[in-house]
């Protein structure tokens, strides 16, 4: 008996062993998107010296949520990733090309500062490129500055990443603070709202939307905010949430909370007939709203931050060719890979810049002679269908404008021009598709 339970332990632990040595990681190399047992590099600093950087390639690793609540948002990452893929079959960035390694902190803090360790001290990346998640950056920001890690446009709007004094971050998303203080004044002055209620998420990123709202609305006599209900990124039921919204009756809705928490709280609005004017952040453009929130969801005013994705442009038609050729039948079109995309390409365009000795020095160096760029850098033809970009050693900010679009039967159709923060009339841009 003793000896055969001490067999069955044995193959028991062996097959755990094996397990775990199975645990898989999402890659991009040699423009072929593969699974590959996870490893540690061989080389804290490769062929070149440079951590992350060998003859013939570059790593670089970023965290999503995979799985869990807000998993709708990782495929932000997988537009970069597709992107990537572009980049290396074009012929990669000074013959090197991009080894992307995304991995699942299932949008939960908790679990980002582990993500972010191995990722630096096992994966030996170069560089962070759009790790998704306000909380989730703020967990590792102090780590990876102390580790002098690039991290590349965190995929957060919050006004820590411009304003916190971290030399190694550089973002292009809009502060969430910025693009807030725009959709309170729009919903007080063109949806002539008096009363404006407000669904943020419970942590920096709702907050700093909410402050944005209230200060665009304080500009408007006779507007104001009578609702600011809060919610968190795991709350499945939002009947309380409705109720509070509900009570006071208001003329807009403006939503700073995740995608379930938003959809939810705006179907049980309109089931009972009580469903405001809805304006959004643009964490919430993409069409995937569409399929979600359904007829529910006609007539949002959102946020957007790249020319349309279904504009006939020859940069969004770039855009959605290499999300064919690439995606496996599985990516979508739409906002959120769009911004995939406006993450990687400056991202790249500085790797290029910095040539082919490439430091993290030099990569720093190579941002800040970007000014007023809009270019879609190598292996791209024309321009990017973002707004122009600009940093500097002090300047980490690189763009900080929105413009706004409606929904239309299941379309988003263009209705202000690029809008920056400090009031003042929008203008109508719904017959001028300006990049």
């Amino acid at each position: 008996m003793s000896t055969n339970f001490s067999r069955r332990a044995m193959m028991t632990l062996a097959a755990l062993a094996l397990t775990m040595m199975g645990c898989e990681e999402r890659k991009v190399g040699s423009g072929v998107a593969s699974t590959a047992t996870a490893k540690p590099s061989t080389s804290a600093a490769g062929d070149t010296g440079v951590p992350g950087v060998t003859d013939t390639t570059i790593k670089v690793g970023a965290w999503a949520p995979l799985s869990g609540p807000a998993a709708a948002w990782s495929v932000v990452l997988k537009g970069s990733e597709a992107y990537f893929k572009h980049i290396n079959e074009s012929g990669g960035i000074h013959g090197r090309k991009i080894e992307f390694i995304i991995r699942d902190d299932q949008y939960n803090p908790a679990k980002t500062p582990a993500v972010a360790r191995e990722l630096v001290e096992k994966e030996n990346v170069f560089a962070i490129m759009g790790g998704i998640g306000t909380a989730n950056g703020r967990a590792v920001a102090d780590y990876l500055e102390k580790k002098n890690v690039p991290f590349f446009t965190p995929a957060s709007g919050d006004k820590f990443w411009s304003e916190g004094g971290k030399k190694n971050v550089y973002t292009v998303f809009p502060k969430y603070e910025s693009e807030g203080e725009i959709l309170g004044h729009y919903a007080a002055t063109e949806l002539k709202a008096k009363k404006i209620a407000v669904l943020y998420q419970n942590d920096d990123f709702g907050k700093q939307g909410l402050e944005g709202v209230k200060k665009g609305v304080a500009k408007i006599e006779g507007a104001e905010v009578v609702a600011e209900v809060s919610c968190l990124p795991t709350d499945t039921d939002l009947s309380g949430q409705a109720s509070q919204i509900a009570g006071k009756a208001p003329d807009v809705l403006v939503l700073y909370a995740g995608i379930k928490q938003s959809v939810t709280v705006v179907k049980t609005l309109d089931a009972q007939k009580k469903k405001p004017q809805l304006v959004s952040s643009f964490v919430l453009s993409d069409p995937l709203l569409f399929k979600l929130g359904g007829e529910s969801w006609n007539g949002t005013v959102t946020a957007s931050t790249a020319t349309l994705p279904d504009a006939d442009d020859e940069s969004v038609g770039q855009y959605r060719n290499i999300v064919k050729k690439y995606g496996g039948g599985k990516l979508p079109v739409g906002t959120f890979t769009q911004a995939g995309f406006l993450f990687a390409m400056p991202f790249v365009a500085a790797l290029d810049k910095a040539g082919k000795d490439l430091t993290r020095d030099k990569f720093y160096k190579a941002l800040h002679t970007m000014k007023n760029y809009k270019a879609g850098g190598p292996h791209w033809k024309g321009d990017s269908f973002g707004p122009a970009i600009t940093f500097s050693p002090t300047q980490r900010l690189g763009n900080n404008k929105v413009f706004l679009a409606k929904a239309n039967e299941g379309k988003w159709e263009k209705v202000t021009d690029w809008l920056s923060p400090g009031g003042g009339a929008t203008k109508n841009a719904a017959a001028k598709e300006e990049k």
